[in-house]
């Protein structure tokens, strides 16, 4: 509550500093942009398997090397499977209202299977938030409020520095499989993120002087984006900080190559650190005592880039975020289990130093481990999926070509790992991996 206040009394505050917000000399106009983005492409497996989801339990016992205690079916997918998708369609309106005001609405496309199996097409609000700039001077200090439906400022940081959203979601974004239970003679996956890529609520931003540095507060409702109308007393609050450590040499040295007639930087162009706090609780229940649901999330990240003399560049980036959940063991005690969870991310992106490529082909890779239960105290001889053998990885290799700033496309290798035989291929036999090949493409408009 502490925190609410703060940024409450800071915002009636402000107002009275908006004279030294810089404003032009001629009269303002409103302005309007409207564009869009679309994650689209085709999808192959590669390897004709699939995570486990049915089994033959109509064998006589157990099977003690199977995964899930039975042996999986055969022919749970066709053979060769691939498809064309849609991944994601945004349309995003933009609004410059005033010098201090700024808006954005921004519809969400999205695909669901339906209760048949069928792949259906909804949409709904993504973003919808106003913008407050009531300080801002000219050395880069500046002060906004976000009132809205607005970004997890991680996520969408974190997509900028590793550059391939299109191709696949960052770590903390990427649906990892957390648990799978057998149901009779099925496998009921279910995967999970670390937190919704947008929520509902109050955000501030602080920019430092000389642009050094960006620390954003937010609270939010704790629920995402996709259930705006979840009413819950506890509200959830996530500090981010992001600093540029070579911000005003980089500005400086720009400024001096536009002196002598130099459109590009060679030598180090970018160098970013970050780190985020995510303070999350939900009520189980105002009829009974006990432990509320906590969702809290810590994590780092660090990103350089490089350019090379005359064209080409390397980027090399990664980082590291953990989790620790606590949920009440029964509605009648004050009992409660906690998971941890802890995960990292490398990546790697090289355009060639070739002049006559003009920085539009890139070669991509990153590797991600992750582990849903750091416990690891399950017995070995267990069945199914628990703490002992639920660490996963993946790994993306990709070659993309951006003839324009509008469209890129390419393909990319995608190969998930398990620690345990969780994969099935066509034949009925067992696996610990899936390879899926991609043609990726982002159509930015």
């Amino acid at each position: 509550m502490k925190t609410i206040k703060i940024l409450f009394i800071v915002l009636l505050i402000t107002p009275f500093n908006s004279f030294l917000y810089s404003q032009g000399k001629d009269e303002f106009k409103p302005s309007y942009t409207l564009g869009g983005i679309v994650f689209s492409g085709w999808q192959y497996n590669i390897d004709n398997a699939d995570f486990i989801s049915r089994l033959d339990t109509s064998a006589v016992g157990i099977d003690n090397n199977s995964a899930f205690g039975y042996k999986p079916t055969a022919h749970q997918f066709e053979i060769s499977k691939n498809t064309f998708y849609i991944d994601r369609a945004y349309i995003d309106l933009k609004a410059v209202l005033t010098p201090q005001i700024k808006a954005r609405l921004t519809p969400d496309f999205y695909s669901f299977t339906d209760g048949g199996g069928k792949t259906q097409y909804a949409y709904q609000i993504k973003f919808a938030y106003a913008d407050y700039t009531p300080f801002s001077i000219e050395n880069g200090t500046s002060l906004t409020f976000t009132l809205g439906v607005n970004s997890n400022q991680w996520v969408p940081n974190m997509d900028k520095y590793w550059g391939y959203r299109f191709v696949s979601k960052t770590l903390t974004d990427y649906p990892w499989v957390t648990s799978a239970v057998k149901s009779g003679n099925t496998v009921l996956k279910t995967t999970s993120t670390y937190f919704s890529t947008a929520d509902l609520g109050l955000t501030a931003k602080l920019t430092l002087p000389e642009k050094y540095a960006d620390l954003y507060i937010a609270i939010v409702n704790g629920n995402g984006f996709r259930n705006l109308s979840f009413d819950n007393r506890f509200k959830d609050v996530q500090i981010t900080s992001f600093i540029y450590p070579l911000s005003k040499y980089l500005a400086d040295k720009t400024e001096k190559y536009k002196k002598e007639g130099k459109l590009r930087l060679d030598g180090i162009s970018d160098l970013t650190l970050g780190g985020f706090v995510y303070l999350g609780k939900l009520d189980k229940g105002e009829n009974y005592t006990g432990a509320q649901y906590k969702r809290n999330r810590f994590g780092g990240m660090i990103s350089a880039k490089y350019n090379f003399k005359k064209a080409g560049f390397i980027k090399l980036g990664g980082e590291f975020s953990v989790q620790n959940n606590e949920d009440p063991v029964s509605d009648i005690t004050d009992a409660s289990r906690t998971t941890d969870a802890r995960g990292i991310s490398a990546f790697m992106e090289f355009n060639p130093p070739v002049e006559s490529l003009n920085e539009k082909l890139s070669l991509t890779a990153r590797y991600d481990v992750f582990d849903p239960n750091t416990a690891n105290d399950a017995l070995v001889s267990a069945k199914g999926f628990n703490s002992s053998n639920d660490q996963q990885s993946l790994l993306i290799l990709g070659l993309f070509y951006r003839p324009a700033k509008v469209l890129g496309f390419g393909l990319s290798y995608q190969m998930t790992k398990f620690d345990g035989d969780f994969t099935v291929n066509y034949d009925g036999t067992v696996s610990n991996s899936l390879g899926r090949l991609f043609f990726n493409t982002v159509l930015e408009f």
